[in-house]
């Protein structure tokens, strides 16, 4: 004999046999205790949660010939026919490939064609949302005035694609998603009727993974038994091509300790070992909602024991107000991933950008629990040429009225000049006050570096190849930012100019020429002495 899948083969054959559908299977039941069948029935809900199982289990009771009070026998002739899909009576019709007006108008036609006598004629149209407009009218009479004895159940997973003219015509059940402890209860009495044994949180881990389907669970089932031995939970995780809570446990340990590298040679790992990408940051998501699910609710998810310690630890570590950043982004940038050309560099720059939002955000609560204002920004290559340019230090006087004074808030107040290796030494300090105040012009000061001090003017020098950075650095707005940092910082009020390196090698070369003049040069070699005008602030 063929073999059977088990989703099959474990098919419900009765309503009592139907599982997490107790609305529809007592409304049903009434309806046929009180002889009142509607004409047209819509099945709408997720894949695999028992609408055309309910329908032919209906057409068997609708049908039997020794019906059991309101179940199907399971016996005569007419349920086995209809179980084995031969029957004359029951019409199984597949909408995604049937969806034209011509095969409608056909089953329009058949329609006419009367029972065998005490039969009804039951038409069950799978995905009926695929049905054109015009073939969705041409059905429209059919369903509003059928003949007798004929009864009509379109199923649909996505019920909102139906016109309302369909709608208003039929009584709709919505099908629920099955309970996880359902789904298990069910998967451990076939594993018990088949003499397998499953690891604990082995038959768990396949009900999460079904998303509430009891079909695709047993499905998932069928390709695990093929399996020997006891069924665990890594078996699972290797057949399903997944990465599993420990790896997802890991990689979100790389990202609390906002370890760039140690992300991205996690996510390596797992490619390497032939999981998509895609999926593996789709169950780093599932993970993190579990995480948001036990930070607001107190839900406790099931997790291998080892791997629910660490969860516990993790979720206080991380803290409701990151995780929610850590899952924004990610969510954001699924709906990007799917389209990708590019999908593992997709994954990587997202994890990035989460580590990096994250940092910012938790940079942000702990500036909001202190009245220090300092930061840290990451790690630049070093490049001792540009950061440490030959210049001798050269004081700025400061305001009028100032003493001698370091305010909380890191501002310094002295009496004594702030020459450039102050600045310098505060450097990072500007950088995270301006990326906090704008972040596009944190972007742009980044490629840059103090340079030089004359009298109140600040020169930041941009390596060459940046000059669309140091041309952003100079717009008013952008410029302003800078200036008020560094007012804030150092209490001195600066004016900042930005340069390349060899516009400052230029003005070395010719002490008597400033840098604000190579710039009004080279303004007047691009657009022309008559075009360009001075005017000093």
């Amino acid at each position: 004999m063929a073999y059977l899948a088990l989703y099959r083969e474990w098919r419900p054959r009765r309503f009592q046999e139907m599982v997490g559908q107790e609305h529809v299977t007592i409304t049903l039941r009434n309806a046929l205790k009180q002889d009142k069948i509607a004409h047209a029935y819509l099945f709408s809900g997720p894949r695999g949660t028992g609408k055309t199982t309910a329908a032919k289990i209906l057409a068997k009771a609708l049908n039997c010939e020794a019906r059991d009070g309101v179940e199907p026998c399971g016996a005569c002739s007419s349920c086995l026919s209809i179980d084995q899909s031969s029957a004359m009576e029951v019409f199984e019709i597949d909408a995604a490939s049937n969806r034209g007006i011509d095969e409608i108008r056909d089953l329009r036609e058949k329609v006419k064609l009367s029972a065998g006598e005490g039969k009804y004629k039951v038409y069950i149209i799978d995905e009926v949302h695929m049905l054109t407009t015009e073939a969705f009218n041409a059905l429209l009479k059919t369903l509003e005035e059928p003949p007798a004895r004929v009864i009509f159940i379109l199923a649909t997973t996505e019920a909102h694609k139906v016109p309302l003219t369909i709608l208003s015509r039929v009584q709709r059940f919505e099908f629920r998603r099955i309970a996880e402890e359902n789904i298990v209860r069910r998967l451990a009495e076939v594993c018990q009727r088949l003499g397998r044994e499953a690891e604990p949180g082995a038959l768990q881990v396949i009900a999460q993974k079904s998303e509430g389907g009891l079909r695709d669970a047993l499905s998932i089932l069928d390709q695990c038994l093929l399996q020997d031995g006891i069924l665990s939970i890594e078996q699972i995780y290797a057949v399903l091509g997944l990465a599993g809570e420990e790896f997802s446990s890991r990689l979100a340990a790389s990202l609390i300790l906002g370890d760039y590298g140690r992300v991205l040679s996690h996510l390596a790992e797992g490619i390497e070992q032939g999981r998509d990408p895609r999926v593996i940051l789709r169950e780093l998501l599932d993970y993190l909602r579990q995480m948001l699910l036990y930070l607001s609710a107190g839900q406790m998810p099931l997790l291998p024991g080892k791997v629910q310690e660490v969860f516990i630890q993790q979720s206080k570590e991380i803290g409701l107000g990151r995780l929610l950043s850590w899952i924004s982004v990610l969510l954001q940038g699924e709906g990007q991933l799917k389209f990708s050309s590019n999908p593992r560099l997709a994954a990587e720059m997202l994890l990035v950008k989460t580590i990096y939002d994250g940092q910012e955000q938790g940079e942000k609560v702990r500036a909001e629990g202190t009245e220090t204002r300092t930061g840290r920004v990451p790690a630049r290559v070093k490049d001792d040429k540009f950061d440490k340019p030959d210049k001798p230090d050269k004081p700025i006087q400061p305001l009028s009225g100032t003493h001698g004074k370091t305010e909380a808030s890191g501002r310094t107040v002295q009496g004594k000049p702030v020459t450039l290796a102050e600045i310098e030494g505060r450097w990072p300090e500007v950088l995270e006050q301006v990326r906090q105040q704008k972040k596009s012009t944190h972007a742009f000061l980044l490629e840059g570096r103090p340079g030089s001090i004359e009298g109140e003017v600040l020169t930041l020098v941009f390596r060459e190849g940046f000059s669309f950075h140091r041309d952003k650095v100079n717009q008013p707005e952008n410029r302003q930012t800078i200036e008020k940092v560094l007012l804030d910082l150092f209490g001195v009020p600066l004016k900042l100019q930005s340069v390349l390196e060899s516009e400052l090698a230029r003005a070395e070369k010719n002490p008597q020429e400033s840098a604000e003049e190579i710039l009004i040069k080279k303004a007047e070699a691009l657009f022309g002495k008559e075009l360009v005008e001075v005017r000093k602030d």
